[in-house]
Parts: C-alpha cells; sequence; structure tokens
C-alpha cells in the first residue's frame, strides 16, 4: 500500500504499428501529373497538365473510397479554322487599337468525379502499402482560353467569347494502376502510377463565329498519362493506457 501511495505515476499514449496492422486512414491528397489526348481530344489539343485534390477514405481492409476535384491546363489548342474570320490575310489578329495581338491559345478544363479502388499489400513488411487499383467516373468539361493582356479584343471577349471557346461537357469513366505508400513512421505518404480515361461529350455551343458551323456531333475523348499524389492522412489518437 505504501509503494502505491508514494510511487509516482507515470503515463503513456501508445502509438498504432502503420506498417503491421491494417488500419482506417481518412485523408486528403494533392494531385499533380499529365496526360495526352486520345481520339477526338487529340484533334483539339496538344498534352495537357493536371493539377488536383481531394478527399478519401482507406478502409481497414484496404478498400478504397474518395472524391476529386482535378483542373485541366497548359495544353496547346490545334482546333482546324479557330479564329479564321478574325486573321489577317497575313495571319495575324488586330486588336481594338490598331497592334497586331499576341494571344496565347491553351486547353483548359475539368474533372469532378468519385473513386473507388483496392490496396493490395506486397510482402509483409507494411500492411498498408502496396499495388494500388483505382477507378473512377464523373464529370469532365473543356474548352479553349485566349489569353492577351496588352489591349482589348472585343471578339474574344463577353458576349462573342462563347462562339470561338469550343465548350464540351460530357461524363468519363476512369482507371488507375501504381502503388500506393502509407509510411509506417507517417512522415512520406504519397502514390504514383498510370492514369487513363475515356468520355463521352457532346459541344455545349450552338455556333462557331469563325467557323459558322455549330457544333453538334458527340464525342469521344480520351487520354492517358501519369499521376502523382501527396496524402496528408488523418489519424484517429490512440487509447492512453497508464501504468503505477
Amino acid at each position: 500500500m505504501a509503494c502505491f501511495l508514494f510511487t509516482p505515476s507515470v503515463s503513456a499514449q501508445t502509438t498504432r504499428d502503420v506498417a503491421s496492422t491494417q488500419l482506417e486512414s481518412p485523408h486528403i491528397f494533392i494531385s499533380t501529373g499529365g496526360f495526352l489526348p486520345i481520339a477526338d481530344l487529340n484533334s483539339r489539343y496538344g498534352a495537357f497538365a493536371t493539377i488536383g485534390a481531394g478527399f478519401g477514405v482507406k478502409t481497414e481492409s484496404n478498400k478504397y473510397f474518395g472524391f476529386r476535384l482535378t483542373y485541366l491546363t497548359g495544353a496547346e489548342a490545334q482546333e482546324p479554322g479557330l479564329l479564321s474570320n478574325l486573321l489577317t490575310t497575313s495571319g495575324e489578329i488586330i486588336d481594338n487599337e490598331g497592334n497586331v495581338a499576341r494571344i496565347t491559345v491553351t486547353g483548359r478544363g475539368a474533372i469532378i468525379g468519385i473513386l473507388g479502388g483496392k490496396i493490395i499489400p506486397v510482402g509483409n513488411s507494411n500492411l498498408n502499402s502496396g499495388l494500388f487499383l483505382r477507378g473512377g467516373l464523373g464529370s469532365i468539361h473543356h474548352k479553349i482560353g485566349f489569353d492577351f493582356t496588352e489591349n482589348h479584343i472585343s471578339q474574344l471577349e463577353d458576349p462573342y467569347l462563347p462562339g470561338y471557346d469550343r465548350l464540351t461537357w460530357g461524363g468519363y469513366v476512369s482507371g488507375f494502376v501504381g502503388y500506393w505508400h502509407m509510411d509506417a513512421y507517417r512522415r512520406v505518404n504519397a502514390y504514383g502510377g498510370i492514369f487513363g480515361f475515356a468520355s463521352r461529350t457532346s459541344p455545349l455551343r450552338t455556333m462557331n463565329f469563325d467557323t459558322g458551323i455549330p457544333d453538334s456531333a458527340p464525342r469521344f475523348d480520351a487520354g492517358l498519362g501519369l499521376e502523382f499524389g501527396w496524402v496528408l492522412h488523418i489519424y484517429k489518437r490512440a487509447p492512453k493506457e497508464y501504468w503505477y
């Protein structure tokens, strides 16, 4: 009894063993990468860069569920007939001040969707890391953007801009094969691999001012590329245990 009364108590918080125990882990992720367009998308754009973010949950059974928002940017636009009605005989565009305009024309868009998949451990060294298989579906849209900063070009500003931007929207399905790393020391958590998508899209503009021809036919837009992500896990606090 005396030892119990006069010996100072010591408390310690247990930690979860990430390597040997399969854990449930809600998380936020930030992704980047790029892809090469395929099919109809390739006839309009060059390679895209991607940057995105989302929220996911890895379950104790290593199933995966999530939601993502990814921006598409930086693709060179190569649409036949683009701005043909604004070009001079020497192939230039004149701004409102009568000067030759400097215009950057790029493709941009976004992917919004849900994700589902599975993490398959490779060996027994870390049960929360391994082959990452993931599928997804959702919404995709893309359009042509025009950047010019020196002077105004009325034809490429509202309300005329929608007649040139080729805005297109539809649904997509995607697949991803890569590796998921959940660090045993909770320092570096990331994933990376190959992804691809296929989509059925439709033009949303009734008329293209430059060609005078409306876009009405459905499109098959697809892409294949690389994706890398940085993962911020939201761990539950381990229970406290006390020894005296």
